[in-house]
């Protein structure tokens, strides 16, 4: 079988779980003897493959010439959709990130009280609805094109009915991997301490709400990560201490170098599926703490402290009971619940997919 793997153009320059994904994939298939290529580009060209496979809806501009040029060839499509709906992001992120540019930690206390009673109806009417409820119709366009769809979760499955009333296309979940799961981590030679966060700087991912959250708690926090939006770099830099680090992407085993030395890496983003970062920090052996509003509980259920991305409480709340429980035993709940999560199992699933692709 010859698969065709398409990514978004700028997927190598701004890299990102979308192409972790399909490069995790990619490996995982041609393990079990799948000929894989991978294409970063808005016009693939599927000719002499077997099946397509997009990966990401979340810019529906793009995936729509993807899709189109798949179809227009008559190749079988499975699309992983990468869902998530946005709706409550895009009314409440601006609202916390105007309260963390207040003057002082009582100000912002203050504005994210206001916030807090803003949200729910903001998301749901004016601009603010018309422009989730557009990006939700053509999400759903592209999701009725193709043969089979391949959620990583059964909540982001379960959102294909929910939000965007897709019932007829077949659905295969095929949870992602790490590279280090079905590894025993082994306790690193120096003790573990600080807190660490990797993902790219942005309202998305949330560090600014995680740094104002500890700003006054006596603890090491490195940010690791591409910062593309000088304006939100800026306000993270507005809550960092003497303790906190700002790092540039690191080489691949420099990650897990970095993972296993943290006590805690902490990502309370806003939306995550369930958050690559997350699983090979916990692989590593690190406690983690993530956000409430994606997949997360799925992937870690009651071994990670979780935290609500619009309250900065939450996540400091989080973030010091990671820290009072110390350090996780080889072996414990969380690095069994995650030796299931492995690429080699979510290509066997995949390529389950792609059967049933080519079947219809």
């Amino acid at each position: 079988m010859r698969v065709l793997h398409v990514v978004r153009p700028n997927a190598h320059d701004r890299p990102g779980g979308d192409l972790v994904q399909a490069q995790g994939a990619g490996r995982g298939l041609r393990e079990l003897g799948i000929d894989v290529d991978l294409a970063a580009t808005a016009t693939p060209d599927p000719a002499g493959y077997d099946i397509a496979h997009v990966f990401g809806v979340f810019e529906p501009q793009t995936a729509e010439r993807q899709v189109a040029a798949i179809r227009g060839r008559g190749v079988p499509l499975v699309l992983s959709p990468i869902f998530g709906d946005l709706r409550t992001y895009n009314a409440a992120a601006p609202l916390l990130v105007r309260a963390l540019g207040a003057h002082s930690p009582r100000a912002v206390e203050r504005r994210l009280a206001a916030a807090g009673r803003q949200e729910r109806s903001r998301a749901w009417r004016g601009r603010i609805a018309r422009h989730a409820d557009a990006r939700l119709k053509r999400q759903r366009e592209l999701l009725l094109q193709a043969d089979v769809l391949l959620p990583s979760s059964e909540v982001e499955a379960y959102h294909y009915g929910e939000r965007l009333r897709v019932v007829s296309v077949p659905v295969v979940v095929a949870r992602v991997g790490t590279d280090e799961a079905g590894v025993p981590f082994e306790p690193p030679d120096v003790a573990r301490s600080g807190i660490v966060c990797f993902g790219r700087v942005e309202t998305l991912k949330n560090q600014a709400a995680l740094l104002f959250a500890l700003h006054d708690v006596g603890v090491d926090v490195t940010i690791v990560g591409p910062q593309y939006d000088a304006q939100y770099s800026a306000l993270c830099r507005r809550w960092a201490t003497a303790r906190t680090r700002f790092v540039a992407p690191i080489a691949r085993d420099e990650v897990f170098r970095v993972m296993a030395s943290a006590a805690v890496h902490a990502l309370p983003s806003w939306q995550e599926l369930p958050g690559l970062a997350s699983l090979e920090a916990a692989s590593s052996g690190a406690r983690v703490v993530v956000g409430t509003r994606g997949c997360e509980r799925e992937y870690f259920g009651p071994d990670a402290d979780y935290a609500d991305p619009a309250q900065p409480e939450t996540i400091r709340a989080a973030v010091l009971r990671a820290l009072e429980r110390g350090p996780r035993a080889p072996g414990d709940a969380l690095e069994l619940r995650l030796r299931a999560l492995t690429w080699r199992r979510h290509a066997e699933a995949t390529l389950d997919a792609y059967e049933r692709a080519i079947a219809r």
